[in-house]
């Protein structure tokens, strides 16, 4: 076991508590964003920005005063204040955008300046996740345009191979060489001060690249959306892609020894799976004999990685 791995271990609380105080920390911001608008009712976008630093202001110091992250309540109120501070300082940037796409950008900048600022575990590998999500929605809908102009024009987008793959690549192969090098050095920065937060964004990025698929490209192919699904054309190859990409995050996680996330890993895959069977506009039979292949190809993957653990 790495020295990282070795030191996670020991400190880290299980995946599952991290994610449940997750959840209930966006709980708890959504109802400290309500009781924002209720007291103070920031009427222009100069008071929605001051009041959402203020609160991002409060979180930075709750959680300067939690520095070893074991005081549950204080990281949980800086969280909840923090996730409302976000909502404030989002609405003010993207006060006068229009679409999906400038409102993802402005909240890829702000969610890479928590990432990097914020002095808790959760809140970076929160922060990092989002920032992820964010770059995706930007570059899906900067290149392809954004759903409400499909189905206003009534001919939703249809991707030639080229242009998906070409998307699919721009969006998460960035995010997987990143995290390639990161792991692949990680014998010069295991030791390092920075070490924690730099593995609290490991953390991000593997969960980020699981889900690529889930984060970028939702709602369009699913029949309930837009009336009667979506001809997107090979962009319905995204999931499938994804479900390689959440292997990939797998192998990693496996690296780390990290058992939660490798949990995580799996049950991405078989989601992704599930929404390229979903999104896939072709015939049964197709559908079978891709689902076929993708068996194999995940039996392999299980062959290869039992291989390495008994090595």
């Amino acid at each position: 076991m790495s020295h990282l791995a070795a030191k996670k271990a020991a400190s880290h609380r299980p995946l599952a508590i991290s994610l449940l105080l997750g959840v209930s920390g966006w709980v708890a911001g959504g109802f400290t964003l309500m009781l924002v608008e209720l007291m103070f009712r920031p009427a222009t976008t100069g008071h929605e920005a001051f009041y959402g630093l203020l609160l991002l202001g409060m979180a930075w110091g709750l959680f300067k005063t939690d520095c070893d992250g074991e005081r549950v309540f204080v990281a949980q109120l800086a969280l909840a204040l923090s996730i409302a501070g976000q909502c404030l300082v989002l609405f003010a940037m993207t006060k006068n955008a229009h679409g999906i796409g400038p409102i993802a950008s402005a909240a890829l900048l702000l969610q890479v300046a928590l990432a990097l600022v914020m002095p808790n575990r959760l809140h970076r590998t929160l922060s990092t996740f989002f920032a992820l999500v964010a770059w995706a929605l930007t570059v899906r809908f900067v290149l392809f345009g954004e759903p409400e102009d499909w189905y206003r024009s009534g001919s939703p987008y249809s991707a030639s191979l080229p242009a998906a793959l070409a998307g699919w690549i721009l969006a998460w192969g960035p995010v997987a060489t990143i995290l390639g090098l990161v792991i692949r050095r990680e014998a010069m920065w295991a030791g390092r001060s920075w070490a924690p937060a730099l593995s609290s964004i490991v953390t991000g990025l593997i969960v980020g690249l699981a889900f690529a698929t889930l984060a970028s490209h939702p709602f369009e192919s699913f029949r309930w959306f837009g009336g009667g699904g979506a001809n997107l054309g090979y962009l319905a190859l995204w999931p499938v892609l994804s479900a390689l990409a959440s292997l990939g995050a797998l192998a990693v996680a496996f690296e780390l020894r990290r058992r939660g996330l490798m949990a995580l890993c799996a049950v991405a895959a078989l989601l992704h799976v599930g929404h390229f069977y979903y999104a896939l506009g072709t015939s049964l039979l197709v559908k079978s004999l891709l689902m076929l292949m993708m068996g194999v190809a995940f039996l392999v993957g299980a062959h290869v990685l039992r291989s390495k653990e008994s090595a």
